[in-house]
């Protein structure tokens, strides 16, 4: 499931948010203390009856009820398998003319891989569900359309006008199926009585039966989800669940890997709120296939480095949910490369919802300052690894974790601003050197080391050997034009393909996608038709060719121009098709050295002035 967008009207200190549109991956909504991100992610979760006021109205009997509206996207699998766990039978009040449009809607559901539909929100409940374009259907209760089961799946069961619309048990369930929400106020996750639940509750009450269960009957999984914790938290090193002499189960956190005294454990509850969200957030991500997952002030129960890692660790390894999470620091916002960014303001009783344009320097500037990089990016950290966008960001720790061992704590890839800045001759580069040193010095002062990685471009050996001299030796060249570079597979083009256009044919697609890189790989608008001689495992053309213009084309052409490749969003998916395989290990070794070279190299190298 993912929101598409939503519109509170009447709520809080919200007269009219406008629509806000969300998108796959991390949404962050960003703003002051008291702007209104709370109430906002609140009124996504559970909308309550809080109605506007101001100095021009404040008198209870005058101001009306709350409204939401909500766009979604659902896979019909997921719709009917709500409907068959939750509900018998829904009526669906369609207006005495909708029962066509009805029957033929729900028979577009049941295929559909992602089916769009609206529905308005009341404080009392889900109020009403209509399908975009088809406003009418909801228009009276003449006529009531009714869905149900039919076998083992759901289908149309004929018409009545005696039984009132309740289409809100059925967006109930689904909300309740789907939608998380995570704030510093939850407290007592760490015990809870015996069950055998399959997945987490909304509310996490249920966390010590549901880990108690992958402790028994998922063990690589519980102790993938340790591995994580160990990420996170330093001091952290095991976590069990056990029962207690009360009757119930209790979550133990463990200093050291061996459990064997449970004297030198202590229970979850007396780890503080960040612990204990930080392992439901993950327990949600790892045990769901899809789920709208919302954290509130994120920063408010975890330290900066610990959410920094936190966030890295759902994007690289969970990316199929959707998270909304909003701060008033900007720190969070370059750690987590998001699809999205709105900003919330309050001037005097009324807040606004402004969207972000992550390519507009001014935009940028309102949230992260002159250099789109807050000061406290770098907080708590000895090594930071200036890299040359957020899609390196993402994919360099994934890399390393995966293939060298898991991320120091103590080290973090920022992305730069305009990496053309480096290139530069004169005194120009020695300007934009030092601006990023002082930077990272003033931000905190246990930075150690201060190293940068970009691309190769089209730099010539002379270029190269002038940039590495002036940079000191803190600049390290990708061996490639750029990362897309490494990911020009086609297995890996098609399984991404796929995946996004599931009536694609697997082998089908990758025939074609191989033949269609074969005939474009020596095209002058790819840069490299100098060097091509019809082998896609040339390394001289893969280190010369534009890899991400290619992508982007083939993937399009392949699709019907369906599916569009988009660097920031689809090259982690394909880094992580590559490394899933033996060979593609071995055809990214080139890579993998790189980012070792990147983070351990950069211990050995100390900032300017320190």
């Amino acid at each position: 499931m993912k929101i598409e967008r939503f519109r509170d009207l009447n709520y809080s200190s919200f007269p009219d948010t406008g629509w806000i549109s969300l998108k796959p991956g991390v949404n962050i909504i960003v703003g002051e203390n008291n702007a209104g991100k709370s109430a906002l992610l609140r009124s996504i979760h559970t909308l309550d009856d809080a109605p506007h006021r101001s100095l021009r109205e404040y008198r209870a009997e005058r101001l009306g009820h709350s409204l939401q509206e909500v766009e979604v996207s659902l896979s019909g699998e997921s719709i009917e398998g709500v409907l068959l766990k939750n509900v018998n039978l829904v009526n669906w009040a369609v207006g005495e003319n909708g029962f066509r449009t009805v029957e033929r809607l729900i028979k577009e559901i049941i295929v559909s891989p992602n089916f769009h539909f609206r529905f308005r929100r009341l404080p009392d409940g889900m109020h009403r569900m209509y399908y975009p374009g088809e406003e009418d259907l909801a228009a009276d209760n003449s006529g009531v359309a009714m869905l149900g089961r039919v076998g083992d799946s759901i289908g149309y069961r004929g018409k009545t006008n005696s039984n009132p619309d309740n289409t809100r048990e059925l967006i109930s369930a689904i909300w309740n199926e789907f939608v998380f929400m995570f704030d510093a106020q939850r407290y007592g996750l760490g015990r809870g009585g015996f069950s055998y639940p399959e997945r987490l509750s909304s509310s996490a009450n249920n966390l010590a039966a549901v880990l108690n269960r992958i402790q028994g009957e998922r063990t690589e999984l519980f102790v993938r989800l340790v591995e994580h914790i160990r990420e996170i938290f330093s001091t952290i090193r095991n976590l069990s669940v056990r029962p207690t002499q009360q009757q119930d189960l209790e979550i133990l956190v463990w200093p050291i890997d061996e459990r064997e005294y449970p004297e030198l454990s202590v229970g979850l509850d007396r780890c503080g709120t960040g612990v204990a969200q930080a392992i439901a957030i993950l327990t949600v991500a790892m045990t769901l296939e899809e789920a709208v997952i919302i954290v509130d002030e994120i920063s408010s129960f975890l330290h900066p480095a610990a959410a920094k890692t936190l966030l890295r660790i759902l994007q690289t390894n969970y990316p199929r949910h959707q998270y909304i999470i909003s701060t008033h620091s900007p720190e969070v916002l370059s750690a987590s490369s998001p699809s999205t960014v709105n900003f919330v303001r309050k001037i005097g009783f009324e807040s606004s919802v402004t969207p972000v344009d992550l390519n507009n320097l001014e935009d940028l500037r309102q949230v992260t300052g002159q250099l789109g990089i807050s000061m406290t990016d770098v907080f708590a950290v000895e090594r930071i690894i200036w890299v040359e966008g957020p899609t390196e960001e993402l994919c360099f720790p994934y890399i390393y974790t995966q293939a060298v061992a898991p991320m120091p704590r103590s080290t973090m890839f920022v992305p730069v601003i305009a990496t053309g800045d480096f290139s530069k001759t004169g005194t120009r580069l020695e300007l934009v050197l030092e601006i990023y040193e002082r930077l990272s010095r003033a931000a905190t002062p246990l930075v150690k080391s201060v190293t940068f990685g970009f691309d190769l471009e089209e730099l010539s050996d002379r270029e190269k050997d002038d940039l590495l001299r002036r940079s000191a030796g803190n600049i390290h060249l990708l061996p490639r034009r750029h990362f897309e570079c490494y990911l020009l597979d086609p297995s890996a083009i098609a399984d991404l393909l796929v995946a996004h256009v599931p009536d694609l044919s697997l082998d089908e697609t990758r025939r074609q996608i191989e033949e269609r890189l074969l005939e474009l790989g020596g095209a002058k608008e790819f840069k490299a038709s100098k060097v091509f001689n019809g082998d896609l495992a040339q390394r001289l053309w893969l280190a010369q060719v534009d890899a991400a213009k290619l992508i982007k084309r083939v993937c399009s052409e392949v699709s019907g121009q369906r599916f569009e490749f988009a660097k920031k969003v689809h090259s982690l998916e394909l880094l992580k098709s590559r490394m899933a395989t033996e060979t593609g290990r071995v055809d990214l070794a080139e890579l993998i050295a790189y980012v070792h070279e990147l983070v351990d190299g950069s211990k050995d190298r100390l900032a300017p002035g320190s």
